[in-house]
């Protein structure tokens, strides 16, 4: 069978399934689901004779690190549908083999569904709600994955109200009495689509023929209104980009927890958002969530569909590789501020200052950044992006944040090759084309290049294979210049006191190489960057700062001020806590100027035109 994501809810009514799955929520409160599966067994290719092996993902598709979900599923019992026991065993950490499988056989086990941190990638099974990726606790059957699967959700419906998940319903009417049955036309769908149960807000609309429903569980001081409307906006904008959905019904499930890590996973008919509730008047914290949901409904299109050739059909026992992350994550990185601004969530003036200090800016405070090609880091992306180190600002960059500069770059230059006639959306809508073709295959790298060359009538492949296989700084100053834009000094700004007030003493913050965190009543050093005054100094990592200057500090603030108040004349004295040991360190700050990025005052007319084209938001 050929490899396919693609479902419509009308493909999965009134179908049987020859492989069930049974979710009971009765002990919900201790974050536990028991598990039923049921397998038919006497279909052609697999003979009553074979051992049946079953398994479960070591990962999640879109989170590129083994996790071992096997950990969490225990109390194992197999059995014939008589319960009869039936003689298995384990086979590796996450298969286990039934050795004479009866035509019906009954897999029965406990889920212990509850993650703290993020739900993104796991399950978070409470009182007050489910959240279940299944990924995490379906087993497959291997050689079946083809195959239809159904699952029978068991809840009182009466205590939580709404499901909300991209898989399809079975039946078009339930009665109160059986259980819920959805679907999925095959595994990969299956483990694709995340479901939400419990008593959350709950928004629709329809776009064209297609329903996209908004789901925001958790609480907070939100307007669960106001996100639906900026949804509306981000599925329109996407959609006249791309030309239209590729689904039926999409869900958007945002999850607002005090204190849950943010973040957001992409699916084929879905995306799961995490976002800290908190205060919702903080405008950065509003236009993260936005730039955060268009990130995760690009994925729609790049890398749910338009993805390497490596990552689908997917080997769910182990890491699968490529070399290709920069084009599913990197291009994802620049479109999703892009498309904020294009949205009107933006200002021009905003944009420009996001592109400062959260792509550029970032992208020139990470060493690593010259260590490794993006290529390699896309490679090792499962031993290296989830499981960084104090050392890691010096050794690697995210292929998120290098990936999203390099399509910056690739798009100013195919405006300025095409004299503003042609640009980077192009090449993504030829590659979608060339997806709607032939959805089963990934593309590679140089069916990539083959197609934005083609679409653009533009040159990339010298320069984009260079970008993306080589350790040198970017050349930005070149291709930032032939557009009319730059990264440059900004301009000093000229603090006045308010009229009535006595002048005074401003101090200037210093650059020091220094991350600093406030931990358990501690200053402590979390990275210190290469050939900076801190690498200088001797700080590292873990080293407590006591004193500045003679003055006890309490807080990153007070490093910053005392620092300041030396200046860059004379080194600062340190006091630190390392290994149980004091020690007197010199730190000499330096002045380093802020950079931004603007229009050059050099830009031609030409130029100010092609920022025009390059800034159109329609």
């Amino acid at each position: 069978m050929a490899y396919s994501i693609e479902q419509r809810d009308e493909q999965l009514l009134n179908t049987t399934a020859p492989i069930r799955y049974h979710w009971y929520f009765d002990n919900a409160h201790r974050h536990l689901v028991r598990i039923v599966m049921e397998i038919d067994n006497n279909s052609d290719n697999n003979s009553t004779a074979e051992p049946l092996t079953l398994g479960l993902p070591v990962w999640i598709p879109g989170s590129y690190k083994v996790r071992d979900y096997i950990s969490t599923l225990g109390s194992f019992t197999v059995t014939d549908a008589d319960g009869t026991a039936l003689v298995w065993q384990w086979i590796s950490k996450n298969r286990l083999q039934i050795a004479s499988p009866t035509q019906s056989v009954h897999v029965e086990y406990f889920y212990y569904a509850f993650e703290r941190d993020s739900t993104i990638r796991s399950s978070h099974v409470t009182r007050s709600h489910a959240f279940i990726n299944p990924v995490t606790c379906a087993l497959y059957v291997e050689g079946r994955e083809h195959e239809i699967h159904h699952v029978c959700f068991h809840y009182d419906r009466t205590k939580w109200a709404t499901i909300s998940t991209p898989l399809s319903p079975v039946k078009s009417a339930v009665a109160s009495d059986e259980p819920l049955v959805l679907g999925a036309l095959n595994y990969d769908i299956l483990v694709d689509s995340p479901v939400e149960i419990g008593n959350h807000f709950v928004s629709k609309f329809l776009y064209e023929n297609s329903v996209v429903e908004t789901a925001v569980v958790g609480r907070g001081n939100y307007d669960a209104d106001w996100i639906a409307r900026q949804i509306e906006t981000i599925v329109t904008t996407e959609a006249q980009m791309w030309g239209g959905l590729p689904f039926d019904r999409y869900v958007f499930i945002i999850h607002l927890f005090p204190t849950m890590r943010g973040g957001g996973l992409e699916h084929a008919r879905c995306s799961v958002n995490a976002v800290e509730s908190g205060n919702w008047s903080d405008t950065a914290k509003l236009h993260n969530l936005l730039s955060l949901l268009c990130h995760e409904f690009f994925h729609v299109w790049n890398i749910k569909r338009i993805r390497p050739r490596e990552l689908g059909p997917f080997d769910y026992n182990q890491e699968n590789l490529t070399r290709m992350l920069w084009l599913v994550e990197g291009a994802t990185s620049y479109y999703d501020d892009m498309l904020t601004y294009r949205c009107g969530f933006y200002t021009r003036d905003e944009y420009f200052k996001v592109i400062s200090k959260d792509h550029l800016g970032r992208f020139f405070r990470t060493p690593g950044r010259l260590q490794a090609s993006i290529k390699d880091n896309s490679y090792q992306a499962w031993v290296k992006l989830y499981l960084p180190h104090d050392e890691s600002v010096n050794r690697n960059v995210s292929y998120y944040l290098h990936g999203g500069l390099i399509f910056m770059l690739l798009d100013f230059w195919i405006i300025t090759q095409s004299k503003g006639i042609k640009r980077l959306d192009d090449g993504f809508r030829a590659l979608w084309s060339v997806y709607q073709q032939r959805p089963a295959t990934g593309i590679t790298e140089d069916e990539f290049i083959e197609v934005v060359e083609s679409a653009t009538g533009v040159t990339v492949r010298e320069r984009l294979t260079q970008w993306l296989n080589s350790t040198a700084e970017l050349p930005f100053d070149e291709v930032f210049g032939a557009m009319g834009l730059a990264w440059q000094p900004a301009p000093v700004k000229d603090v006045k006191p308010s009229e009535g007030t006595q002048p005074m003493t401003l101090v200037q913050k210093l650059f020091t190489g220094a991350t600093l965190k406030a931990e358990n009543g501690k200053i402590l050093v979390a990275q210190v960057e290469e050939n900076t005054p801190a690498e200088a100094s001797g700080l590292a990592p873990d080293d407590e700062i006591l004193f500045v200057n003679s003055t006890r500090v309490a807080s990153v603030d007070d490093v910053e001020y005392q620092l300041a108040k030396r200046g860059t004349e004379s080194a600062s004295q340190l006091v630190i806590a390392s290994d149980a040991a004091m020690e007197a360190i010199a730190l000499q700050p330096v002045l380093q100027p802020e950079f931004v990025f603007a229009v050059a005052e050099a830009a031609n007319d030409e130029q100010k035109r092609w920022i025009e084209f390059w800034l159109a938001r329609s």
